[in-house]
């Protein structure tokens, strides 16, 4: 399975994630329907990773740890007032 038009962008800093953010929200399509007057005609795949490591007491040794978030906003979702 593949994702149509799917980047990769590695971020260091909160500025990073913040103009990522604003790039993201340039390209999402939104349109009015029946029950929402601003509904997202896009689907959004946001997965952050972390990956962070450390030297072990002693020094023989790094610790490394990985983190996954997966957020995912579908398109067309209404919500309800």
């Amino acid at each position: 399975m593949s994702v149509s038009d799917l980047i990769t962008v590695k971020v260091a800093t909160k500025q990073d994630i913040s103009t990522l953010m604003r790039t993201a929200e340039k390209h999402k399509t939104v349109k009015g329907t029946d029950m929402n007057a601003r509904s997202s005609r896009s689907h959004t795949v946001f997965q952050l990773r972390i990956h962070a490591s450390r030297q072990l007491p002693g020094g023989v040794a790094r610790q490394q740890l990985h983190g996954s978030l997966n957020l995912v906003d579908l398109a067309g979702s209404e919500r309800l007032d």
